[in-house]
């Protein structure tokens, strides 16, 4: 199991643009429904969205107005952006993700701009499709990968016509795994063989040069944990003990004072395997910022040994979001993550919102 390297694509704006460079969307954690159901059986209770105000054509005009207000020149998306639980639930047939992906993926072809996708660990939870299965979205119009194989490559974007030193950005993309029938581990993480693959293409000199380099996955490193934001809102821990996820006597003051002051709200939701992953980023030196998902209550940027550890910002409009109304409100508009980097190799992210505003804008130093 190895990282595919798909090559170089030209893409951006030349100097003379509005936002000279390489500008790159996140959109995360759509959980997009199947068109005609209105309704989601979880936790003992059924959940009317006409009642409590979610809509699955709302993720379609969000999309719309963060292309339309941030106009990317490629967007990823990261993660749980289908949803396999209400498919089962309707007993749909096992290649009906292409319909649901092919509506999200409407203004993206329409506008011309080319994606990708990365799955996270609802995409095929309890679906009539398996993992491999998704890898046919590749083949819908618009992919820009649509040669990989796998979930696990690596490639350079660009406003020259071959990879530049001085401008184009490696993109690392990697599957972080599904949801582990252990629930002391929780999630899976990325396989040894990922790891080694990075480490042997970072160092054997086999890639070609780039300006930096961002990785985009779904599920948080354990790393990200125990920071403060140096951007951003990490709402994990207030969500969970909204949530009744906080464990006794955690939940109770004044023992929930304790843990906050102790700084141990600092949580995030990664798998509790460690891959080894972000060792290996450091160690290479290669990786100017990682770029999640996973965390709905979340859209905070840490940063731990010179690497900015990034989330993007929940994107759908469906119950998954605030944990079917148990983990509270959201602390803000929903959205989309964008990164900038320009023909001299600076980066800047900043969030887009559904109502198509900026906001958030921070500047990821080299």
């Amino acid at each position: 199991m190895n990282i595919e390297n798909l090559g170089h694509f030209q893409l951006g704006q030349d100097v003379n643009g509005e936002r000279p460079g390489v500008t790159i969307c996140q959109l995360t954690d759509i959980h997009h429904w199947p068109k005609g159901k209105q309704d989601f059986h979880t936790r003992g209770r059924v959940i009317e969205f006409g009642v409590e105000g979610y809509s699955a054509e709302e993720n379609v005009h969000l999309i719309e107005n963060v292309l339309e207000a941030g106009k990317p020149d490629l967007v990823i998306f990261t993660g749980d952006i289908i949803d396999g639980r209400p498919f089962s639930e309707m007993g749909a047939n096992e290649d009906s993700f292409i319909e649901n992906m092919t509506e999200l993926i409407s203004p993206l072809v329409s506008s011309g701009i080319p994606w990708t996708f990365l799955p996270g660990n609802h995409d095929d939870d309890n679906s009539p499709w398996n993992r491999e299965d998704l890898l046919k979205l590749f083949a819908l119009p618009g992919c820009l990968t649509k040669d990989a194989k796998t979930f696990n490559f690596t490639f350079t974007v660009g406003v020259t016509e071959s990879p530049s030193p001085e401008s184009s950005v490696r993109i690392w993309a990697l599957d972080s795994g599904g949801n582990n029938p252990d629930p002391k581990v929780m999630y899976d993480t990325f396989p040894n063989e990922i790891v080694h693959s990075y480490r042997q293409l970072s160092t054997d000199g086999s890639l070609e040069e780039s300006a930096l380099g961002l990785a985009y996955f779904h599920i948080p490193l354990p790393e990200y944990a125990g920071l403060n934001p140096v951007n951003g809102h990490n709402g994990l821990f207030e969500a969970a003990l909204m949530g009744g996820k906080v464990p006794f006597p955690f939940n109770y003051e004044p023992f929930t004072s304790l843990v906050r002051w102790l700084g141990k709200d600092r949580v995030v939701g990664s798998s509790k395997l460690n891959s080894g992953l972000f060792t290996a980023m450091k160690e290479t030196g290669n990786i100017l910022a990682t770029f999640c998902g996973h965390d709905h209550h979340s859209d905070a940027v840490f940063q731990r040994n010179g690497i900015y550890l990034c989330y993007g910002r929940v994107s759908g409009n469906t119950p998954p979001i605030d944990w079917e109304g148990t983990g509270g409100d959201l602390a803000f508009e929903r959205g989309a993550r964008f990164v900038n980097v320009s023909h001299q190799g600076q980066a800047t992210t900043w969030v887009v919102t559904k109502s198509g505003k900026e906001e958030g804008h921070f500047e990821l130093r080299q």
